[in-house]
């Protein structure tokens, strides 16, 4: 319109319009310190030999704003590559679409959102520096590259770019040329991330999640990457305190000497070595504990499961590393679906707590192949693996299943391990108990058994002959017009044993048996849970119900029984009380064996055998005091009445 002022643009929108939403969605989706993860897998993808997150020192001494830099001395980009790279998605040699390809946004999008004031990226090739500064522009609602007025060098004229040589800035503090650090030469990266205002302290991470820790980023990094590159050194400039009255207020109290009085407020310059490092720790200097053993159990897809298994005492490693045994998958280099629960160890077969803390179980599976049939590969967000060529596509790592079958092949040193840690109690169930169970429910119960085969992958010792859940026998008809007599039911098929033998075998699933229980302490079962049911417990492959004998519902049970009997049977009356609850969990999860076909095994599995389910199901008294009364009751006479007679 004629008259109307022009708006002079001052932001270079990305090339695919409404990306914001695609960004903002996808950093929702990320986890805690995605964008450490993203930065330095940039990063180590540029060959760098050194990456750094560091502190943007001119700024703090300048405006009194600590900014996290990230910097690295890789391959560099050219004016060109920055912006191709930073402004579009995929760009930069870096396709989206490849299922184990970085997908080139995981910088962009798990930055921007908490950095829209702005990203400044400053890269060298041949010495060359170039700059430019992502943002959110609130005018256009883009996220883009921000325009400055620039000089062409040959004819001095003054248009508005995208891209610029480094400058100093007093506006922002810095001086964006000596953001360098002195051990970059001629090519690397320095990314600068300012946050949502202009003064705002960036040097913790994300302000909107769990990253206020000082040692996080090393926590992160020593957790989430296996092993570096034999060529790559990664350090973190960390803090040594949350009070930011005591953080340094310059480069040289922050590097230089330890004050000879006042409060110590230098950095600590933490060196990265990596999630395996730290299980291992093979430092001459720590005599406390060693490495005790390792190996590897293959399984019958392909996958493997490293092991790691420490004795002694563990190094003070826990605020920067882990401390304490896990289990993991290992994929690219990375470890996802980290977890510690006591469920999961269970479910590989180790109950005891002493033993899970000086565990560590490495799953390797294997990575998707070309044709996309089979194998694992990360989620959009690399925060989990999902399996391809399962029941589902993309679906969940099937770890129970690979826990199943380690705890079939469990390495001889584990066992020993666990047995010289056990503090449980084999439960006894009555016989009577036994084989009314058994009678119920053993046809349906199976359970993992070698069974001899020629030709087969494994060897066995025989033990006993292998059975078949009973069938109906067919009544001969008088004519013979029926087919031939019934096969009849229990025992029959190929012999059966244990591993280690001299037959060829394979691993079959058969009938027999009901589960046990087994007695352990508070510290072998999660918090508050009364029993758990562990499914692969070593010694037992028909399963065990674990009870958990320091819960208060058995402690006061115990207790009420006791008080009526004589001192002396404090300890039968003990025992009876802790029998009755076992033998009722077992028959409780040997009935739920009832429910496959209509009900989804990994339900049964997962929902109603779980530690809050089994709890419940033992809770309420009456059933259990049903069946201790009676038996307490033949078996021992009750003390006498105060003051009768």
């Amino acid at each position: 319109m004629a008259g109307a002022a022009t708006r002079v643009p001052r932001t270079l929108p990305m090339e695919t319009a409404g990306t914001h939403h695609f960004i903002e969605r996808t950093h929702r989706e990320g986890g805690v310190y995605q964008w450490v993860r993203e930065t330095y897998t940039n990063s180590d993808e540029a060959k760098a030999t050194r990456v750094e997150f560091g502190i943007e020192w001119q700024a703090v001494e300048n405006l009194g704003a600590y900014r996290r830099v990230i910097a690295d001395d890789g391959q560099g980009m050219t004016a060109d590559q920055l912006v191709e790279f930073f402004n579009t998605f995929g760009g930069g040699g870096k396709p989206i679409g490849g299922v184990h390809e970085n997908f080139g946004v995981g910088a962009k999008t798990s930055l921007l959102p908490w950095n829209r004031y702005g990203v400044v990226v400053v890269s060298w090739v041949n010495g060359e520096g170039s700059m430019i500064w992502i943002h959110w522009d609130p005018d256009i609602e883009e996220y883009g590259l921000r325009l400055m007025e620039a000089e062409d060098p040959d004819t001095a004229d003054i248009s508005l770019e995208s891209v610029y040589e480094p400058f100093d800035d007093e506006q922002h503090g810095c001086d964006w040329s000596k953001v360098k650090p002195h051990w970059i030469k001629d090519h690397g990266t320095v990314v600068v991330l300012l946050g949502n205002e202009p003064n705002y302290d960036t040097v913790l991470g994300d302000p909107n999640r769990a990253e206020s820790d000082i040692k996080g980023i090393s926590a992160f990094l020593n957790r989430r990457v296996w092993e570096l590159r034999p060529a790559l050194e990664v350090y973190i400039d960390e803090l040594r305190t949350n009070d930011r009255g005591q953080w340094p207020d310059s480069e040289s109290v922050a590097h230089g000497p330890q004050p000879k009085q006042g409060p110590d407020r230098r950095t600590n310059l933490r060196k990265i070595e990596g999630a395996k490092f730290y299980i291992e720790y093979p430092t001459a200097s720590f005599k406390s504990g060693k490495l005790k053993a390792s190996g590897t159990v293959g399984l019958h897809d392909g996958t493997e499961v490293d092991w790691y298994l420490w004795a002694g005492g563990r190094p003070a490693v826990q605020s920067y590393a882990a401390i304490s045994g896990y289990i993991g998958a290992l994929y690219k280099g990375e470890l996802y679906d980290v977890t510690l629960h006591q469920a999961t160890y269970r479910s590989f077969g180790v109950t005891e707590s002493t033993v899970r803390r000086c565990l560590w179980l490495i799953v390797r599976p294997p990575v998707l192949d070309e044709h996309g049939r089979h194998g694992v590969y990360p989620r959009t967000d690399r925060n989990a693996l999902l399996l391809q060529g399962g029941p589902d596509a993309g679906s969940p790592l099937p770890m129970a299943d690979w826990a199943a079958g380690f705890a079939d092949q469990m390495p001889e040193e584990i066992v020993t391990a666990i047995s010289e840690a056990r503090t449980g109690v084999e439960g006894t169930l009555d016989e009577t108990w036994r084989h009314r169970l058994a009678d119920r429910f053993g046809s349906r119960w199976r359970i993992p058994r070698l069974r001899a085969r020629m030709g087969g992958s494994l060897t066995a010792e025989l033990t006993h002959e292998g059975s078949r859940p009973k069938r109906i026998k067919a009544r001969r008809r008088k004519h013979g017009h029926g087919r031939g007599g019934g096969t009849g039911g229990g025992a029959g098929g190929n012999a059966i044993g244990r591993e280690n033998g001299g037959v060829p075998a394979d691993r079959k699933m058969v009938y027999g048996g009901v589960p046990t229980y087994v007695l352990v302490s508070g510290d072998d079962i999660e918090d508050g849970a009364l029993a758990a049911w562990s499914p692969n417990h070593p010694g037992h492959t028909e399963g065990a119900v674990l009870l958990n004998v320091d819960h208060s519902v058995l402690r006061a049970e115990i207790e009420h029984w006791q008080s009526q009997f004589a001192d002396h049977l404090a300890d039968d009356i003990a025992n009876e009380v802790l029998k009755a609850y076992g033998e009722i969990a077992v028959s409780k999860v040997a009935h739920s064996e009832h429910l496959r076909g209509q009900v989804a095994s990994q339900v049964i599995d997962q929902k109603y055998r779980s530690p809050e389910a089994l709890t419940m199901a033992l809770l309420g008294l009456f059933a259990e005091e049903a069946v201790i009364a009676p038996r307490i009751g033949g078996k021992f006479r009750k003390r006498s009445s105060v003051g009768s007679g």
